[in-house]
């Protein structure tokens, strides 16, 4: 039978934080969960365990100066805010802002749970009264489990009230940056709680403190994931406007053209009427079948939205002697959002363009799109024949031995579509041919 000594050395000490760390973990990270995930989240809590037991054994039983324990303390938080954040990799489909983000919000609520409850024993020390929670025993271990959880649950759900999404589009750079500041200082917090805290009325103070400071980390990073969300609408507002405002001008220079297209014709028609004209007869018939082709392009795949865009895009590979396959169902794409359509067969399509025109041969100008969908995935695909030698950096944002190729355009705005969706963007580019893969979860809109 475990005895209240046992529990609090074998559990309560050693592997609490671990046990927190895991279920903010599971809270923080909804979705997107990799093959075989109740293994490896099984997986990730043995280790951070083990991690944890080890530490504070290390710490508890083979140390006995108070400062180095206090930094053993610390280092016990900076490796489980690590194993936090390899566990959101390993468990989830997150991209790295999204995994730094949540390991430092995870951490955060971590400490505002320990910092309010441990105010709290020290405010009822002060006032000569025992706190329920801090009894070394297995019931007053089970009391500061449930006060613990209910901080951390009450912070969460404040979290998911405030905040729309994570800053998925952040800067990574950013987000390292906010780790290297704010875990090194919770790690001075730790060592400074367990080294100056020997006093009551210290006690008390220094955890109101720390409560506070911790609280104002929270509030900053519920901003920043704000900021970012709406940095990032405006950004789609941006390229739906700038797409909008192509397709207009496109539709403008269609009409002038069109315009003397039927000037044209009016001479031609006058021409073949003349004698002279009827020994040319065919040559205008091809003329004016040339002009027909030219507006006879437009597309049809049941999505009102894409077909304003392929339509659009056919016209200019028309014009510009590039060959458009296409093999798409439009319906499949009516969970995005008008300005999502745009971006994503916008943006897809004019690197397309861009790349192709740049080969001078006409015959070698190909585009293909297909879509289709496969089990829970709707994936759309686009390959372009290119000039040049390609190749992809390892921020998967390609770039070519050709001076101002602009393939890289409009990947980030595409890739941050599929990411929104629970799925995700590949790059592929071999014998002169590159390809696009957008895969997306319309369940995860």
């Amino acid at each position: 039978m475990i005895t209240n000594l046992s529990w609090i050395a074998a559990v309560d000490h050693r592997i609490s934080a671990a046990i927190v760390f895991f279920v903010m973990m599971l809270l923080l990270n909804t979705g997107k969960k990799r093959a075989l995930f109740p293994l490896r989240a099984a997986a990730v809590l043995l280790v951070m365990c083990l991690v944890s037991w080890g530490l504070r054994t290390l710490s508890d039983e083979r140390i006995g100066n108070i400062h180095l324990q206090g930094l053993c303390y610390s280092l016990q938080i900076m490796a489980l805010h690590l194993l936090f954040v390899g566990g959101c990799f390993f468990c989830y489909r997150n991209n790295r802002a999204e995994a730094w983000y949540n390991g430092l919000l995870g951490l955060t609520i971590f400490k505002l749970g320990w910092n309010l409850f441990k105010a709290g024993s020290g405010l009822l020390l002060v006032n000569g009264l025992d706190a329920p929670w801090g009894r070394y025993s297995i019931a007053g271990s089970l009391v500061s489990y449930f006060v613990y959880f209910c901080v951390c649950f009450l912070m969460w759900y404040l979290y998911k009230k405030l905040v729309h999404e994570p800053p998925y589009h952040a800067p990574v750079r950013l987000m390292i940056l906010l780790t290297a500041v704010f875990v090194p200082l919770q790690m001075v917090l730790e060592y400074c709680g367990h080294v100056f805290t020997a006093e009551k009325n210290a006690l008390f103070l220094y955890y109101l403190c720390a409560f506070l400071y911790t609280l104002l980390n929270y509030a900053m990073l519920l901003m920043i994931a704000e900021l970012d969300s709406f940095r990032h609408e405006n950004r789609t507002m941006h390229d739906f406007i700038s797409n909008k405002m192509r397709y207009y001008e496109m539709s403008h220079e269609g009409i002038l053209s069109l315009q003397t297209k039927c000037h044209d014709l009016k001479h031609q028609i006058r021409a073949i009427r003349s004698e002279a004209g009827k020994a040319k007869f065919d040559e205008y018939l091809n003329e004016l079948e040339d002009s027909i082709n030219e507006y006879s392009t437009v597309v049809e795949c049941g999505n009102q939205t894409v077909d304003i865009v392929l339509t659009e895009k056919n016209i200019l590979c028309y014009s510009s002697r590039v060959k458009f396959s296409y093999m798409i169902d439009g319906s499949l794409f009516n969970f995005l959002t008008e300005r999502e359509i745009y971006s994503l067969f916008g943006n897809a399509l004019d690197n397309a363009l861009e790349a192709v025109t740049k080969i001078e041969d006409p015959e070698r100008r190909l585009i293909t799109l297909k879509s289709n969908a496969r089990g829970e995935f709707i994936v759309l695909q686009v390959e372009n024949t290119c000039a040049g030698d390609m190749t992809l950096s390892e921020g998967a944002l390609p770039h070519t031995t050709k001076t101002g190729s602009g393939h890289g355009f409009g990947l980030r705005s595409i890739q941050r579509i599929a990411e929104k969706h629970g799925g995700m963007m590949s790059l592929r580019a071999e014998d002169g041919v590159f390809k696009l893969t957008v895969a997306m979860q319309p369940k995860k809109a």
